[in-house]
C-alpha cells in the first residue's frame, strides 16, 4: 500500500534550460527526501524517462532543443501514468492551460515566490497519485477478506460464510441457504453464482412465496399455446430462462406439495415439460434454494417433502441474524451511510456514539434490511454531517433503548474503549484502511487516529 508523504521512492526529473535553477531545485528537493535527476534537454528528458520511469517530471515549457508541449506529448505517450508539473514564465498562461489539456497535472509560474510553493504543488500531485494508485489497487486486487459481493462483515460467522461461498461456488451441487428474513440470503446466492463457472449465464431469482400457487408452476416451467384460457402463445419458464446458469428459489418452503413433486423430478432427471405440453425439455441449471423456516420441522409436520429436502440440502449455509453478529453493526451502518450519501448527494461524515449504542441494543427483527432502512431514513432526515438520535425512527431510539444504552453494565472507560474501537474499525473498513481518508471522514486529526490505533491494537492492514 502507498502512503501519502513517503518520499523515499518518489522519483522526480526536473527539466529546465537554466542549470542554476536545476541545481537549486535538486538540492532543495533532495533535502526533502526526494530522488531527483535533472537535464537541460527535452530529448534527453524523454530518454531518461524511458530508462528510469519517473513518478513526476517538472517541465519548463521553454527548452533549447524541443518545444515543451512536444516533450509533454511524448512523455505521456511513452508512459501515461507519469505526472507532469509545468513551469512557465509570466505571460505564458494560455500555453500552460493547453498543457493541462494535454495531460499535465498542474502548472506554476516562474519565478517562484519561494521553493515552498513548488514543494506544496509536488505534495498535491503525490497525494493525488497515491489515492489513484490505491483505487487502482483495490479494483485490481479486490481484497475480499471482509466484503464479498456486497455482503459486509468481519464477524467470525460471516467470514466463515465467505470461505464456504468460495469453496462451494465452483461445484454444481444444490445449495440450501437458511436464515431469517432480511439476513441477505439472495446476496449469498448471487455471490455463489458470481464465483462459479456459470457466472457468464443468467442468475434467475423467483420468490416462491410471492407468486400465487396457481401461477407458480407456469412461471417455473412455462406453458404451451392453448394450455389454458388466456394462453394465446407459448411462454418459456424460469428453468428455460436460466439454462446454463443458476436459478434461485427463494422461500422454497412456501411451495405447494404438488409442485414440490415436479421440482423433485427436475432435480433428479434434469428435464421437465411445459404446462399443456408433451415434449421433454432438458435443463442445465444449478439450483440454490432458501428458506426462513426450519425445514426439518416442516418435514416432520408433513408440510415439506422429505425426498425433496434431501435433494436440496446437499450443502447448507446458515445465515446468522444480525443480533448474533453485533460486531458487524457499526461496519454495516457506515457502509449504508456511504451508499445513501452517494444516492442522495449528502455528506454525512459520522454517526454519534448514542446512535451506535442504540443500534447495538436494538433487536433488529428485520435484520440487515431493517438496519439499511433505518440508516436510509437517518441520512434523509439529518440536517448535519453527523447522525444523531433524533434522526432515527422512534422505534429504534426509544426511551427504553436509551435507558438500556445507559445501564451501568460496563465501567465507563471500558464502554468508551469498546465504542472507540468499533467506531475506528468501521471508519477504516469504509476507507479501506486509508488513515488519511479516515481522518477526513471522521474529522479526527491523523496523528490522533494513529495514537488510538496503537492503543486499541487495531491493524489497518486488515482492511486493505
Amino acid at each position: 500500500m502507498i502512503y501519502a508523504y513517503d518520499t523515499d521512492h518518489f522519483k522526480i526529473l526536473v527539466v529546465d534550460d537554466d542549470d542554476t535553477i536545476l541545481k537549486l531545485i535538486q538540492r532543495f528537493l533532495g533535502d526533502q527526501g526526494y530522488q531527483v535527476d535533472t537535464t537541460l534537454s527535452g530529448k534527453r528528458a524523454v530518454e531518461k524517462e524511458r530508462e528510469s520511469r519517473y513518478d513526476l517530471v517538472i517541465l519548463d515549457l521553454v527548452l533549447p532543443d524541443m518545444n515543451g508541449l512536444e516533450v509533454l506529448k511524448t512523455l505521456k505517450k511513452e508512459d501515461s501514468s507519469v505526472s507532469v508539473l509545468i513551469m512557465t514564465g509570466h505571460g505564458k498562461i494560455e500555453t500552460a492551460v493547453q498543457a493541462m489539456k494535454l495531460g499535465a497535472d498542474d502548472y506554476l509560474q516562474k519565478p517562484f515566490k519561494s521553493l515552498d510553493v513548488l514543494l506544496m504543488a509536488i505534495k498535491r500531485i503525490k497525494e493525488y497519485r497515491d489515492l489513484r494508485a490505491e483505487c487502482t489497487y483495490l479494483k485490481e486486487q479486490l481484497n475480499e477478506t471482509y466484503s464479498l459481493n456486497n455482503i459486509i462483515g468481519r464477524s467470525r460467522k460471516i467470514t466463515d460464510i465467505f470461505q464456504l461461498i468460495r469453496k462451494v461456488a465452483p461445484l454444481n451441487s444444490t445449495v440450501l441457504i437458511e436464515g431469517e428474513s432480511g439476513t441477505g440470503k439472495e446476496l449469498i446466492a448471487r455471490a455463489i453464482h458470481q464465483y462459479s463457472e456459470r457466472k457468464e449465464s443468467r442468475f434467475v431469482a423467483i420468490n416462491c412465496g410471492a407468486i400465487p400457487v396457481t401461477l407458480l408452476e407456469s412461471e417455473l416451467f412455462g406453458y404451451e399455446r392453448g394450455a389454458f384460457t388466456g394462453a394465446v402463445q407459448e411462454k418459456k419458464g424460469y428453468f428455460e430462462a436460466a439454462d446454463a446458469g443458476t436459478i434461485f428459489l427463494d422461500e422454497i418452503s412456501e411451495m405447494d406439495l404438488a409442485l414440490q413433486v415436479k421440482l423433485l423430478r427436475v432435480i433428479q432427471e434434469k428435464k421437465f415439460q411445459r404446462i399443456g405440453g408433451t415434449r421433454e425439455i432438458a435443463t442445465d441449471v444449478r439450483i440454490i434454494a432458501s428458506t426462513n423456516r426450519n425445514l426439518d420441522q416442516e418435514v416432520l409436520q408433513n408440510r415439506f417433502r422429505k425426498d425433496l429436502y434431501y435433494r436440496i440440502n446437499v450443502i447448507k449455509i446458515t445465515v446468522p441474524p444480525l443480533r448474533e453478529r453485533q460486531e458487524d453493526i457499526p461496519l454495516l451502518s457506515y457502509y449504508f451511510v456511504k451508499k445513501y450519501n452517494e444516492e442522495f448527494g449528502r455528506n454525512i461524515r459520522s454517526i454519534s456514539s448514542k446512535v451506535i449504542n442504540a443500534f447495538l441494543n436494538h433487536r433488529w427483527d428485520g435484520n440487515v434490511r431493517e438496519l439499511e432502512n433505518v440508516v436510509e431514513h437517518a441520512v434523509a432526515m439529518t440536517e448535519s454531517e453527523e447522525i444523531y438520535p433524533h434522526d432515527l425512527p422512534k422505534n429504534v431510539f426509544s426511551l427504553d433503548t436509551e435507558r438500556e444504552t445507559h445501564s451501568p453494565l460496563l465501567h465507563f472507560d471500558e464502554a468508551k474503549r469498546q465504542f472507540e474501537k468499533q467506531y475506528l474499525e468501521g471508519i477504516l473498513e469504509m476507507t479501506k484502511g486509508n488513515v488519511t481518508e479516515a481522518s477526513r471522514v471522521s474529522s479526527i486529526p491523523r496523528q490522533n487516529i494513529y495514537e488510538k490505533i496503537r492503543k486499541l491494537k487495531i491493524d489497518p492492514n486488515r482492511f486493505r
